[in-house]
């Protein structure tokens, strides 16, 4: 499909160099999670141009600007994320990553660029408006060691605020797809850190020690039973280890152990079973004479709030072909700390879709965080559209 298909006034389409040059100028300059110092800066002057008010913090790099075009009217928000990922970008173009190591695979220069553009766009449009408007820009979603929308929120980026959302891009999906559904958006996802302490011993005589490397092992493996056996079958949990490192020598148990991975579930109940098992077969472990101790990090699910899911589908059926609008799109299995927006948020009003930045005729058609990571361009000025929609009803 082109931009002919989609519902886009001029005023919109105006700004379609404005969203592409933004966007690869952004996608020049990655970030990681906390460190996105000239990502901010960029962004903040951008907003300031336009007339926003900003607000910025001391403690972080985030920050939110606020466009007030008339006291009565309640506040919407919209959040973006602004950090890149410790990757090496490999598109190999002239707007690839001038930093090292470091690239937009997640495609947050593209939120960041329909952030921006639809700001440009109310800036100028204000009589459109129905609402007030604030864009939060936040820091740090990849990396959950690193405080993002929880920062955000202590700091007061939802104070006053009504009703929040937010988008990502999946250029998995063709250029201009929205997937939403009301109700669970994505899972409970937490990444958990296993420690174990045993007593090392020489390999000819084991029964001296207390193997670490075992007692995880049986631990990790028995989290595949508690799965199978402990949470229902109509509700998904996933559990995976995707780190195991311990020991010092071949011929030596083992006395030290560290296991990192991830929990998911789709629904509260699960997600406290799996962590309640988690630490009950640790403990079993403590009866044996090992030390342990299990740390989590992670979010809640983002749940779509009936009323703020109705106006996501009105927004984007006033934009994008009905055959591209897919309102039960079921949940994604990853986490995102956007959730923790939407419970701060009074009444719990939010929601979160999933905007199609990919085109197979273009050859675009990869995962996100895959490496190299492309967007059709087109994206930008669709989903800059339908957040325009969300404050103009």
């Amino acid at each position: 499909m082109t931009l002919n298909n989609f519902e886009l006034n001029e005023s919109m389409l105006a700004l379609k160099k404005f969203s592409i040059t933004t966007r690869r100028e952004l996608h020049k300059i990655p970030e990681l999670s906390g460190e996105e110092v000239k990502t901010s800066k960029m962004c903040r002057e951008i907003l300031h141009a336009a007339g926003y008010s900003i607000t910025g913090f001391d403690s972080c790099t985030g920050f939110y600007a606020d466009l007030i075009v008339d006291p009565a009217f309640t506040t919407i928000a919209w959040r973006c994320d602004m950090d890149a990922l410790e990757m090496v970008d490999l598109t190999n173009n002239q707007y690839s990553s001038n930093h090292d190591g470091r690239a937009h695979n997640c495609g947050h220069d593209t939120h960041m660029a329909i952030s921006l553009t639809a700001a440009m766009y109310l800036s100028e449009n204000k009589s459109e408006m129905k609402h007030n408007i604030r864009f939060i820009f936040q820091m740090a979603e990849e990396d959950m060691r690193v405080p993002g929308a929880n920062k955000m929120v202590e700091l007061g980026c939802m104070n006053g605020v009504s009703e929040v959302y937010a988008l990502h891009n999946d250029a998995a999906l063709e250029c201009g797809t929205v997937n939403v559904n009301v109700g669970i958006m994505s899972s409970f996802g937490y990444a958990w850190t296993l420690n174990i302490k045993g007593v090392s011993a020489h390999g000819s005589t084991p029964h001296k020690g207390l193997d670490a490397i075992r007692e995880g092992a049986r631990i990790v493996a028995d989290m595949d039973y508690i799965i199978a056996k402990q949470t229902s079958p109509f509700c998904p949990a996933v559990f995976v280890c995707g780190m195991f490192n311990g020991g010092t020598i071949p011929n030596a148990v083992a006395a030290n152990v560290q296991a990192r991975g991830t929990i998911r579930s789709m629904d509260e109940e699960t997600n406290t079973i799996l962590q309640s098992s988690f630490r009950s077969l640790s403990e079993q472990s403590e009866i044996r004479g090992y030390e342990t101790s299990i740390d989590y990090i992670g979010y809640p699910a983002v749940i779509n709030h009936p009323d703020a899911y109705k106006r996501v589908v009105q927004a984007a059926s006033e934009t994008v072909p009905s055959e591209l609008l897919n309102i039960d799109a079921g949940p994604m299995t990853g986490s995102e700390d956007f959730s923790l927006m939407v419970n701060a948020c009074e009444g719990k009003v939010g929601a979160m879709f999933f905007l199609g930045s990919g085109n197979k005729e273009k050859g675009i058609n990869n995962y996100l965080h895959s490496n190299p990571y492309f967007v059709d361009e087109d994206c930008l000025i669709i989903g800059a559209q339908i957040v325009v929609n969300l404050v103009s009803h």
